[in-house]
């Protein structure tokens, strides 16, 4: 493991093993959406549900709902970055209120880390990237949802079977995942050399001369 707490890939292994090729994932925009599409094997469309340009937060939480409502024999899971979910982690109130059993996944590190990593690569620093802590568990709590938390990857298995089984209960379960994100997505790695080899020659070398001074003085 590269850093503290869960490895993108185990967590997401561990919950294709549990849940069988039958379980529908919804993402947001960032991290998780993309580890979500290196590390998911499934074999037929309709499984995978993510905004059309991977640039909407906010989608996976009501997406999930709606993939519960359209498809409520099999289990569905919504995978949320901990600042994308505060911007519609409420509809699990509606999920509550209907018995929809969506297991949202909070992958938590709070920071935008997608963006905070772009930002520490160019400049060697993060600007406006850090999500506030908050109380997710008493977030969870005034909703009515089940909630528990997964700290490291030893708590994986245990964690990923005790929410399916709340689901399989007929509950949405809210699941605070500390997630390692300290392995760039291939995704980050790619669109990080692409912008730079488009660059003319003269920007590319200034651009390398500011990133030097930056990595030395800063």
């Amino acid at each position: 493991m590269g850093g503290p707490g869960v490895t993108p890939y185990h967590l997401l292994s561990t919950l294709q093993e549990a849940l069988g090729p039958d379980a529908v994932y919804t993402t947001d925009s960032g991290n998780g959406t993309f580890l979500a599409v290196e590390c998911l094997r499934l074999d037929r469309p309709g499984l995978f549900l993510a905004p059309v340009d991977y640039s909407c937060m906010g989608y996976s939480v009501p997406a999930a709902i709606g993939a519960g409502l359209a498809r409520p024999d099999g289990p569905v899971v919504a995978l949320a970055g901990d600042g994308a979910f505060l911007m519609t982690g409420l509809e699990l109130l509606t999920a509550a209120r209907e018995g929809i059993p969506v297991q949202t996944y909070v992958l938590r590190d709070r920071e935008l880390a997608q963006i905070a990593q772009f930002q520490e690569t160019a400049y060697n620093r993060k600007a406006s990237s850090q999500v506030a802590d908050y109380d997710l568990e008493g977030l969870a709590r005034g909703l009515g949802v089940p909630f528990l938390r997964v700290t490291d990857d030893e708590d994986v298995a245990g964690g990923v079977e005790e929410a399916r089984e709340r689901a399989a209960g007929g509950s949405p379960v809210l699941v605070e995942v500390a997630i390692d994100y300290s392995r760039k997505t291939y995704f980050t790695r790619g669109v990080v050399k692409t912008n730079f080899l488009r660059l003319p020659l003269r920007d590319r070398l200034r651009f390398l001369g500011r990133a030097v001074v930056r990595r030395v003085t800063e």
